[in-house]
């Protein structure tokens, strides 16, 4: 992606919550030790550390996905349960989101990319994609799951902007798992989905996974052939599986 779109791109709000099931989600293919995510609201990266998950790396094309990202690594490591769901609520759809007391006693913890981008976003609403805490409550940790993660969290996750074309010529790194949450629902073009999971599956593990969670698929997937990249590896169709609404297709790297 040129720099010019990602100019226009800068404004994009973000999620204050998932509206995919990640205590589901992030556990369906176990034993899981190093995946790259979208950052999406920030709670892949979360459920995915409690899922057992030594790294986590994320992308997304809008920074605001990276900044609510920071702020609830942050928050759980400072704010008790009650002042974390308090927090988020009150962050949905707020322009000043400074003005928030939780967000006062955060600020200083906050990297500074984060710190700027909500400087520059005083007057924008930047958390109003999706919809709320109270729409999908499954995806605040429990209490026993907040404990856990305040013990886990000792570095902060990794943010790359970029869009889904262009985020494998930024990795270094191979993974377990590469989750793309459900990018592909807005993508109608076969050949532009083989591309971009051709040129994923080369920084995957032999045997690592990519999972898409489609909430609008374009295809049947378990009929598309292996997909091969200039590189070597070949990807298979894996399997589908659903729970509560949420839908969850893997494929495999078998070479």
């Amino acid at each position: 992606m040129s720099d010019k779109s990602m100019l226009d791109v800068k404004q994009l709000s973000a999620y204050i919550i998932s509206n995919e099931n990640q205590r589901w989600a992030t556990r369906v293919v176990p034993n899981i030790k190093r995946v790259l995510t979208v950052t999406g609201s920030g709670d892949q990266a979360l459920f995915y550390k409690l899922a057992g998950a030594k790294i986590v790396d994320t992308f997304d094309i809008t920074p605001n996905a990276g900044v609510i990202q920071d702020i609830k690594y942050n928050a759980v490591k400072h704010l008790d349960r009650d002042e974390y769901t308090r927090l988020l609520v009150n962050l949905y759809g707020t322009a000043d989101i400074m003005s928030i007391p939780q967000m006062k006693r955060l600020a200083r913890f906050l990297t500074k990319p984060s710190r700027k981008a909500i400087k520059n976003n005083k007057s924008t609403e930047i958390f109003t994609a999706g919809l709320t805490v109270s729409d999908y409550p499954e995806n605040i940790p429990s209490d026993r799951e907040y404990l856990k993660l305040r013990k886990l969290l000792s570095k902060r996750f990794s943010f790359i902007r970029s869009d889904i074309s262009d985020v494998d010529m930024k990795l270094r790194a191979k993974y377990d798992l590469i989750n793309i949450s459900n990018i592909f629902d807005t993508i109608p073009d076969a050949s532009y989905q083989a591309a971009v999971l051709a040129n994923l599956s080369d920084h995957l593990k032999v045997g690592g996974r990519i999972v898409y969670l489609p909430q609008a698929a374009q295809f049947i997937y378990k009929k598309i052939p292996p997909i091969n990249s200039f590189n070597g590896a070949k990807l298979v169709y894996e399997y589908t599986k659903k729970h509560k609404g949420t839908e969850l297709i893997s494929f495999q790297r078998v070479r």
